[in-house]
This record gives structure tokens, sequence and C-alpha cells, in this order.
């Protein structure tokens, strides 16, 4: 996993900020939070994989589940 994106609980923070064109500039120390829905739209510009697409899905239907 890279270090500049990590999952809990069903949701992938990026290191990064939102710029004023909408892009994500990565590694600025701030963080973004996106749900596994969100991410699929936003893959490209935070570097963000379908495996961790699917690791925060499965993770949101455990943790919900209890």
């Amino acid at each position: 996993m890279s270090e500049s994106l990590r999952i809990e609980r069903g949701w992938i923070f990026v290191n990064g900020t939102r710029q004023d064109d909408g892009t994500i500039e990565l590694g600025t120390g701030n963080e973004l939070r996106f749900s596994p829905f969100e991410a699929m739209s936003q893959r490209h510009d935070a570097q963000i994989t379908w495996s961790n697409i699917l690791t925060a899905s499965v993770q949101r239907l455990a943790f919900w589940r209890r």
C-alpha cells in the first residue's frame, strides 16, 4: 500500500489536497477521505487502485454488520 494512502473502517484516506481545478495534489500533508463509491470516480487523480476500493468495500461490510 502506498504511503500516501491508507484504509480504515471502509474509508480510503489519501495524503493530498484538492486544488481549485478539482484535481488532487498528492503529498501535501492534508487528508482527503473517500468512500469506496467516491473512490471509483476519483481513482486516477488520487492513485487509488481497484484492490484498495475492494478492500475498503469489504471492511465497510464487516464493520457495519457488527
